[in-house]
């Protein structure tokens, strides 16, 4: 009977502890009105003016930030509104920032508007940074391909 008994207190114990650093983890879901706490944490770099057009499958954010920074990114759900993490080839879309200062990632596009968001997180703050990145569609690109100068000129 003690045996049980210390065990199961053992076990709270360890699942008390675990919950304290699951805490710091970022959290599954976004809502459209959260913007964290602060502005320091990380900068982007590319996209320069955090939107981007794109006939490209994927591409390539990088930040400034600093060493220790864990960031995740999320995708906007076009059903609820809400951000969710991005998984890609069964991995999370995360990263902790190192000795460089550098985060890159790639990201698989939709055709369409992709509205993402860069989460930040180093101890007690927090950062969100909307970005926008349109993939055109390949009937955008032939109409694109497809104009010549003379085009634009005529009315």
């Amino acid at each position: 009977m003690k045996k049980k008994l210390l065990t199961a207190i053992c076990f709270v114990l360890v699942m008390t502890m675990f919950a304290g650093i699951c805490a710091y983890a970022a959290p599954y879901m976004l809502s459209p009105w959260y913007y964290g706490n602060s502005n320091s944490l990380i900068y982007i770099k590319k996209p320069a003016s955090l939107s981007a057009t794109t006939s490209e499958r994927t591409y390539t954010v990088t930040a400034a930030g600093k060493s220790g920074v864990d960031v995740t990114i999320y995708r906007k759900s076009n059903y609820d509104g809400n951000f969710y993490k991005v998984y890609q080839g069964g991995y999370l879309l995360s990263g902790t920032i190192g000795a460089s200062g550098v985060y890159v990632v790639s990201i698989e596009l939709v055709e369409g508007g992709n509205k993402m968001r860069v989460y930040a997180e180093n101890n007690d703050e927090r950062q969100v940074i909307n970005i926008d990145i349109t993939r055109l569609t390949k009937s955008q690109i032939d109409k694109i391909n497809g104009l010549s100068v003379g085009d634009m000129f005529s009315f």
